[in-house]
């Protein structure tokens, strides 16, 4: 009995990890020079892990969401634009960033909410001032979903 225990639990064991490595080729490729496209993609991440502590009421997921994100918005290689407009939702996501991992540690959901929403509403006014002000973006060249910024 206990051999066919293993045995089963070897199989189950191999087929997850088979599952696992398929679903993993399957991901769609980002450059791996386009680090601007991974800092975004990584800031996504952040977001969705500080929506899903938000909605469950999980204060140390929303705190280790917003940390992740303070230490992406302290990265050099998000930088790269000199534009002062470009450079203020830059430094406005990084105080919200640190006013969630605040308001988490708090325990304040209100304020984390707020806090989030404001981060929300900085990315979204920084993505359409580099689209439609900097136009620092070629849009036939995107094949991400979320648009690097900036690109060049």
């Amino acid at each position: 009995m206990t051999q066919r225990w293993l045995l089963v639990t070897a199989g189950v064991l191999f087929i997850a990890g088979a599952v696992s490595a398929s679903s993993q080729s399957e991901k769609p490729a980002v450059d791996p020079g386009d680090q601007q496209a991974a800092l975004m993609l990584a800031k996504l991440a952040c977001s969705q892990k500080i929506t899903s502590g938000l909605v469950t009421k999980d204060f140390d997921q929303i705190h280790r969401g917003a940390n992740e994100l303070s230490s992406i918005c302290n990265a050099t290689a998000w930088a790269a634009h000199k534009d002062p407009v470009y450079a203020h939702h830059r430094t406005e996501l990084r105080k919200q960033a640190q006013k969630l991992a605040k308001m988490a540690q708090e325990r304040n959901l209100d304020g984390a909410t707020y806090s989030y929403m404001h981060s929300l509403n900085t990315c979204i006014n920084c993505h359409e001032y580099c689209r439609d002000v900097l136009s620092i973006i070629d849009d036939s060249k995107v094949n991400l979903k979320v648009v690097p910024i900036p690109s060049n």
